[in-house]
């Protein structure tokens, strides 16, 4: 506005301008007419031009000077935006990489040779598809040699558990026999210390007797002691036999004690021949799972391969990997102002290789981490509700999660809020006088903030308070 005034105020000034010089033109026109017979000379000429143009100067300054005092004041002009009623939905947009829910990595159930790998890395299977093929001839053999070895397995327990019983039965009649034997042994040595004690005796007697001369008690002695002789030897002799059968009875005792089984030692044969038959039992499961091949349990993608055509593979060695494909999440990244906005449950749309997805905010980690660039993140999880056959693992998506929604709300532009050191205002333009408004603010989104008190339905707000804009200002409103 006030570069058309100027414009236009500037024109008439040129043309009374025009004017002036016009009519000085024709009055020196005059004044030469009448004074033509007068001839001037150089220098009355040079001053003659510079009192022309000294006059057509101060014309000039006089109505530029006229044009300033009479002219309109110029305000400035702000860009303002009137408050409205509507609803906000404040979203979070980042950016993640498509991961799998489900993965299984296969081991081999049995050592076994491998006919076929079937797939290779980077394949799509479905549930039920064969992945490898084992050698039929040599399942054969390993089942056969695991039922060849449980076998063993029952017959040696058999056989041990045999002997350990007769040795028992042996161990416990040789004790009962060394127990009587060693009793007979007392019972003889007894028996041979009195017999000498009493041969001693009479010998005493005899000595005595003939001493005396009894002849008589001399002759009886002597019987007694010949008689007492005969029945020591008979005693000595079965005395030895008590001794040997004692002696043999307790090496009977002592060899089937070493060989006989402990508790301990019949748990272990016992277990020997139980691991035997779960081997046997398991190793027959396993042939009968894999006879026709080793299966995929759910679709999904091959992510790595160790299996290798014609190669034997060890019990629980590793043979690939599958991840799902159905079961798909995308895992971001989350700052500490986007951790205040995302919430367990929350939807969001997914975008995949410029194919939209639905999702769900299913985890938050209670745990932070540093990024490649040192900043402080939380990770996150968004399970994918519809995924298809286009979905790709570890490719980048984008991420808009649907934080919060206020309905029904007064809201200004996001760009017309200040803040200061009481918090937040906004310049309000009301009858061409500037204003501050303290207000406090909701959730905002990429273009409106909430406000929720300190502004009412209708009013201007500034959209981008400038250098020069002041409360009491007086302003030209411009709504944009």
């Amino acid at each position: 506005m006030k570069i058309k005034w100027w414009k236009k105020n500037k024109k008439e000034a040129s043309t009374d301008i025009q004017q002036d010089s016009l009519v000085m033109a024709s009055l020196e026109t005059t004044g030469r007419k009448k004074k033509e017979k007068k001839t001037l000379t150089p220098a009355q000429k040079k001053k003659r031009r510079k009192r022309i143009f000294m006059g057509v100067a101060a014309v000039c300054v006089a109505l530029f000077i006229a044009s300033r005092v009479f002219a309109p004041e110029v305000l400035p002009v702000v860009a303002v935006r009137r408050t409205e009623t509507g609803t906000i939905e404040q979203t979070v947009d980042t950016s993640g990489t498509v991961k799998t829910e489900k993965q299984k990595t296969y081991f081999s159930p049995l050592s076994a040779v491998i006919s076929e790998c079937k797939v290779e890395k980077g394949d799509a299977v479905s549930a039920g598809d064969v992945l490898l093929v084992y050698d039929a001839e040599d399942l054969k053999n390993r089942e056969s040699e695991a039922r060849l070895q449980n076998d063993e397995a029952y017959y040696t327990y058999q056989d041990t558990v045999g002997k350990s019983n007769s040795d028992a039965a042996e161990y416990s009649r040789s004790s009962h026999d060394v127990e009587i034997l060693e009793q007979q042994v007392e019972d003889w040595k007894a028996n041979v210390r009195a017999l000498k004690q009493y041969i001693t005796d009479m010998g005493c007697f005899l000595r005595e007797a003939v001493n005396d001369g009894h002849e008589n008690d001399a002759e009886e002695y002597q019987s007694k002691i010949d008689q007492a002789t005969n029945e020591l030897a008979v005693k000595e002799e079965e005395l030895a036999d008590f001794q040997s059968d004692l002696a043999e009875q307790k090496g009977i005792k002592n060899s089937t004690e070493d060989t006989m089984l402990t508790a301990n030692g019949r748990k272990q044969v016992e277990a020997t021949k139980e691991l035997a038959a779960l081997k046997a039992e398991k190793v027959k499961a396993a042939v009968a799972e894999v006879s026709e091949g080793l299966k995929a349990e759910f679709g999904g993608i091959v992510t790595d391969v160790k299996a290798v055509n014609g190669s034997a593979v060890e019990e629980s060695g590793e043979l690939l990997t599958i991840e799902s494909n159905e079961d798909v999440c995308v895992e971001i990244s989350l700052s500490k102002s986007e951790l205040e906005k995302v919430k367990e449950g929350q939807k969001a749309i997914i975008t995949i290789v410029g194919k939209e997805y639905e999702g769900t905010v299913t985890r938050i980690s209670k745990s932070a981490a540093k990024n490649d660039k040192g900043a402080v993140v939380v990770a996150g999880e968004i399970h994918i509700n519809n995924p298809d056959a286009d979905i790709f693992l570890g490719v980048e998506a984008k991420v808009k999660i649907e934080s919060h929604k206020a309905e029904n709300v007064v809201m200004v532009p996001i760009e017309s809020v200040n803040i200061g050191k009481e918090g937040s205002f906004v310049y309000v333009v009301k009858d061409g006088i500037v204003e501050i408004r303290n207000v406090e603010t909701g959730i905002s989104s990429a273009e409106f903030m909430e406000i929720k008190s300190g502004l009412e339905e209708n009013e201007q707000v500034v959209l981008n308070s400038g250098a020069g804009i002041t409360e009491g200002a007086q302003v030209t409103p411009m709504e944009g």
